[in-house]
């Protein structure tokens, strides 16, 4: 499996365990396209998303990495962050 299909599997692991209702998927939508966050993070669940800056996400598996010294981390662009959150919405 290489870096950008782990990558996708993550976050369908992020979609799985931290967005179980239409409230939550809009509140993490509008966190990451407003631009008015320009920093700052989405604790959910399992995942963490922070925003770097204005055009850079970062998702991280909290639980799986708090016990490491350095956790794996994926840095996606806003777009592409959008783009894959809106091709993972589940059926509400």
């Amino acid at each position: 499996m290489n870096k950008d299909e782990f990558s996708i599997n993550t976050f369908g692991d992020f979609i799985d365990n931290d967005v179980m209702e239409i409230e939550t998927f809009n509140l993490i939508y509008n966190f990451v396209a407003f631009d008015n966050f320009r920093q700052g993070e989405y604790e959910g669940n399992m995942y963490v998303i922070r925003k770097i800056n204005v055009n850079h996400v970062q998702l991280e598996n909290e639980v799986a990495t708090e016990n490491t010294p350095k956790p794996t981390v994926y840095v996606y662009t806003k777009g592409e962050f959008l783009r894959l959150l809106k091709s993972h919405k589940p059926d509400f």
